[in-house]
């Protein structure tokens, strides 16, 4: 289709007014989540290139859960964003430690981590 040649063109005039076209990261492609992730890379750029950002203190930020944690295919690469996107917004993303790790209960250590975490804020 002409979609790419457009979006080349119309990326190039934006480029001499100053502005930047973001493009989803190729490693996404063939990803089954694709579309959720060029979002959130996208949401995430537009932050990350705000001239006005701030940034708060770790002991400011308020516990979260990831709420791709349990995305079948992709979870990994869906938190990664999620979560850098939330420390923005006065979130941090809660994490299971790593020596749950090997344990066969893990899942279940975790969870119960997770809870814990969110019990004490």
């Amino acid at each position: 289709t002409s979609s790419v040649p457009l979006c080349e063109l119309w990326c190039q005039i934006q480029e001499f007014k100053g502005s930047k076209c973001i493009e989803c990261p190729d490693k996404y492609n063939s990803d089954p989540e694709n579309e959720t992730l060029c979002d959130l890379n996208e949401e995430l750029e537009l932050i990350l290139n705000n001239e006005d950002i701030t940034t708060l203190s770790p002991e400011d930020l308020t516990p979260v859960v990831c709420v791709y944690k349990d995305n079948p295919s992709s979870s990994v690469p869906l938190c990664d964003l999620w979560c850098q996107i939330q420390e923005f917004k006065g979130s941090k993303c809660i994490e299971c430690p790593d020596k749950y790790d090997s344990d066969p209960e893990n899942k279940t250590l975790c969870d119960l981590n997770e809870e814990l975490q969110l019990l004490l804020n």
